[in-house]
């Protein structure tokens, strides 16, 4: 069986994002040679200072030197044996020839290190575990030969044992140090490009079909260019497509709208000529021409909505203003048992939105209430202002819906209770009319079954409406 291979899964290097390859291959090339050469010469400079003994053993040399000058001064070479041999360290004390004054057999492999003897002041090396270091003194018994104090070093004072840590110690502060350099000049190179292409997509994602990004990028920049101009093409064809979605929708409107009014007016004329018996029938085909006016404005409305190309007129205004706006229209709707209650806090509530989205939602959210609530229905409305948000709860006492039904409420063409809708005329798009309505405004609406029964609606909303992002 053939195994076949996905065009994109291997990048060709003379291909397409072949620039980018070779940037992306240098900065980390250079970054790593820089590690490299910065830590080395780094070490060389302090290794030697490293390699140095503390103060605190030179010290404690030097005061073995004293201690051994004074023996030397009282010509105590027995004393100067028993002082030698309890040290902590393997010492001798030679004169020029590298005879021990003291006449105590060296080790062979101590000789052989003489040829390797350190002075206190100089870099121990890291080669040899245990070195020797001769300190000079004087000679009592012939100032014309010098003595030398030769100390084994103690492989746990070595400088060398610290070596290891402070060498990593240096490596990894200079490979976080160059590799945040290269990480900053790598993230310009690679941030700016896909910041601009963030800003246009936010800008597009929020209706502003015109964006275009092509122009921020160079062509000295293939990779990024190539997407910008990819972006601005996908952009362009969105643009025609939601531009013919208008064009068309102008157009199904005339269309629909049309044969209406002839069939209303021929409706009229035949009211005036029939009888009794045919006035029923002319009712019928009345609401019947009624509902399908209402329909089409309900789908050219959702369609509207949906429109990404949409522009918000916001105003200043009032919760009380729109209050008194909404009531004056939906009580006029409402049936002889239907009531609506509006509760307002003791101060007026100032808006700063597109006041026409806002009131088509109230109105579509109270008319479902009062068509689905049942004939005896009471409608509770309340609002509140907190942080800056605007907050309106829409409560009914009817049957409610079922948790299921819940989920999706707010999509287009849902009902319920197919019947029921069917004999009052709805079609599912007012809640989602209200939903889209809400969303354009930049809040959110949701529905929820009361405790104490009936369906409630919520809707969140700033207060004011937030202007839109700066392409």
């Amino acid at each position: 069986m053939t195994v076949m291979k996905s065009p994109n899964m291997f990048l060709p290097f003379t291909g397409r994002f072949s620039r980018l390859q070779v940037k992306l291959f240098s900065y980390f090339a250079v970054s790593l040679l820089a590690i490299l050469l910065i830590a080395t010469a780094i070490e060389s400079v302090v290794l030697n200072q490293l390699l140095t003994l503390p103060t605190s053993t030179q010290e404690h040399l030097q005061k073995l030197a004293n201690e051994a000058k004074a023996l030397l001064e009282k010509n105590d070479i027995e004393g100067l044996a028993k002082w030698e041999e309890q040290q902590d360290f393997t010492l001798y004390i030679l004169d020029k020839n590298q005879n021990t004054v003291s006449h105590r057999e060296m080790h062979p492999h101590f000789v052989f290190k003489l040829q390797y003897m350190r002075q206190l002041q100089q870099p121990m090396g890291d080669r040899v575990r245990k070195p020797l270091i001769g300190i000079p003194l004087f000679d009592s018994f012939n100032s014309d030969s010098p003595l030398t104090l030769v100390v084994q070093l103690n492989a746990d004072l070595h400088p060398a044992q610290q070596l290891s840590s402070s060498l990593w110690l240096i490596r990894t502060l200079v490979g976080i140090t160059v590799l945040f350099l290269f990480s900053s000049l790598l993230g310009r190179y690679l941030i700016r490009p896909l910041t601009h292409l963030q800003t246009g997509t936010k800008a597009l994602a929020g209706g502003a079909l015109t964006t275009r990004i092509a122009h921020h990028f160079s062509v000295k920049e293939p990779e990024f260019y190539h997407l910008a101009t990819e972006f601005d093409h996908m952009a362009e064809q969105l643009q025609n497509s939601m531009q013919n979605q208008e064009r068309l929708l102008r157009d199904v409107s005339h269309e629909l709208r049309t044969p209406l009014a002839r069939q209303e007016i021929a409706l009229h004329l035949l009211e005036k000529q029939a009888t009794a018996q045919q006035m029923p029938l002319i009712s019928r085909f009345k609401d019947q021409n009624e509902q399908m006016a209402k329909l089409i404005d309900s789908i050219l409305n959702f369609s509207r909505l949906n429109n990404a190309n949409i522009s918000l007129n916001p105003s200043p205004s009032s919760i009380s203003s729109l209050r008194d706006r909404i009531l004056r229209d939906i009580e006029f709707e409402a049936g002889d048992k239907q009531t609506i209650n509006w509760t307002e806090p003791g101060e007026d509530i100032p808006l700063y939105t597109d006041t026409s989205y806002l009131i088509s939602a109230i109105e579509n959210v109270l008319r479902n209430a009062l068509k689905y609530a049942g004939r005896e229905c009471h409608i509770e409305v309340s609002c509140l202002a907190l942080d800056e948000t605007l907050k309106l709860e829409f409560q009914d006492d009817g049957p409610g819906i079922s948790e299921e039904e819940l989920i999706t409420l707010f999509n287009p063409f849902t009902r319920m209770d197919e019947a029921r809708h069917s004999s009052q005329g709805g079609y599912g798009l007012g809640l989602a009319i209200v939903k889209q309505s809400i969303w354009l405004l930049g809040g959110e609406v949701s529905a929820r079954n009361s405790k104490d029964g009936g369906l409630c609606i919520s809707m969140n909303l700033p207060l004011k409406l937030k202007s839109p992002l700066p392409v």
